[in-house]
């Protein structure tokens, strides 16, 4: 299988399948980017920005516009919403 960039950043600490299985699914759903469903995998992981940003080696401020984005795109306002969104998918 083809490694993406979010499997190597979370090598040393995957993310349950599932919780790639919904990420990648709201990836479609929402018309994210690639990096987006990263930073979507990460953040919904519970990692923090700067963690993400160490991770996939993106500033910190990069890391806050992909999630402002995310927030956007699934019609989120904070991160306690997001494993809602995940689940349902709506």
């Amino acid at each position: 299988a083809e490694r993406r960039p979010a499997d190597e950043a979370t090598a040393g600490n995957p993310a349950p399948a599932d919780l790639t299985d919904l990420c990648a699914r709201a990836a479609r759903t929402y018309n994210l980017t690639r990096r987006e469903e990263d930073v979507l995998l990460l953040l919904a992981d519970g990692e923090t920005t700067p963690a993400i940003a160490e991770k996939l080696v993106l500033s910190p401020n990069t890391v806050k516009t992909h999630v402002r984005n995310l927030y956007r795109k699934l019609g989120i306002n904070r991160r306690a919403d997001l494993a809602n969104r995940l689940e349902c998918g709506t």
